[in-house]
């Protein structure tokens, strides 16, 4: 066995096909066909099904890839380790980031990391949060960027926190009458007058639409879903020419003009937040380069720390 066979091995298992597999690998079916045919006549053990349909694990495969993956890994954090040693300047850096996040977070950060690191390459996956997830998990990217606090459930990574971002309610004006707002405030919304709007949603999948459920399921609000969507920018242009309600991280409203273009409102006594984390594994080594990112990324927007 060998780092690139254990790669071939688990490259496979990700995508459950040989030809899927051979076209990240950038090399030809036939060649990584016999590869893993070799490896298995090599452990003496079958480490895939071969039906009609995916390619499935066998219990041994599961093994061999679950130890192959903690190899590669160790692999992987020696290298780093090595390379910050010689205090080398160049690599590459993978992240992720959701899709529309990038643009509002990122001109600045990479700008700056440039002057640091010149001759870097950054190579970013941009996805919807659960995407990041599986693909950190599958160690295709060192780390990425996650509004939110569901990801603390999950088992085998580590958060660190970025900034604290704004969350608003945001409507067309005359959508939300005096009467539906809280006596002495001229912008929160009482909770309970907030069932009766019709909500603009994004879809499942988005960090915004778990964190917006456990708002609106704290509130004992079952909502009337106008529609779902995919863009939290989209959302809030919907919402102010008056089809709908939403609950939009303040980036989306920033980048359209700022809270005073539009009709926001808080929805709790304080306004509410939610943390922009960035997240990895617990038993990754982050290198000097994968630091100084992050760094960057907290100084950029430390300002909005609270």
């Amino acid at each position: 066995m060998d780092f690139r066979e254990m790669l071939y091995i688990t490259t496979v298992a990700d995508h459950q096909s040989v030809t899927a597999a051979a076209k990240k690998l950038y090399i030809s079916q036939p060649s990584l066909s016999y590869i893993i045919s070799k490896v298995e006549q090599d452990v003496g053990v079958k480490l895939f099904e071969r039906n009609n349909g995916p390619f499935r694990l066998t219990y041994a495969g599961e093994r061999y890839v679950e130890t192959a993956r903690k190899i590669l890994r160790l692999n992987e954090n020696m290298r780093g380790e090595l390379k910050d040693i010689g205090e080398g300047e160049r690599g590459v850096i993978y992240f992720g980031i959701p899709t529309e996040r990038a643009g509002y977070m990122l001109p600045e950060v990479i700008l700056r990391f440039r002057r640091e690191y010149p001759a870097a390459e950054v190579r970013i996956q941009e996805s919807k949060s659960e995407e990041l997830f599986q693909s950190l998990m599958r160690d295709e990217i060192k780390f990425f960027v996650q509004p939110g606090d569901g990801i603390r459930k999950k088992a085998g990574v580590t958060t660190e926190l970025i900034y604290k971002e704004k969350l608003f309610l945001v409507a067309a004006p005359r959508t939300v009458t005096e009467e539906m707002i809280k006596e002495g405030t001229d912008d929160r919304i009482l909770p309970e007058l907030m069932r009766d709007l019709p909500f603009i949603l994004l879809k499942k999948g988005h960090a915004i639409r778990e964190k917006t459920d456990e708002i609106l399921e704290r509130h004992g609000i079952i909502p009337h879903i106008f529609m779902e969507i995919s863009s939290c920018i989209s959302a809030v242009q919907l919402a102010a020419a008056g089809l709908g309600v939403t609950i939009v991280p303040q980036r989306a409203v920033d980048v359209l003009g700022g809270a005073d273009k539009f009709c926001c409102y808080r929805y709790d006594h304080e306004p509410d937040s939610w943390d922009i984390n960035v997240v990895y594994k617990n038993d990754v080594y982050l290198d000097q380069m994968e630091r100084c990112f992050i760094r960057l990324m907290k100084q950029v927007f430390g300002e909005n720390l609270s």
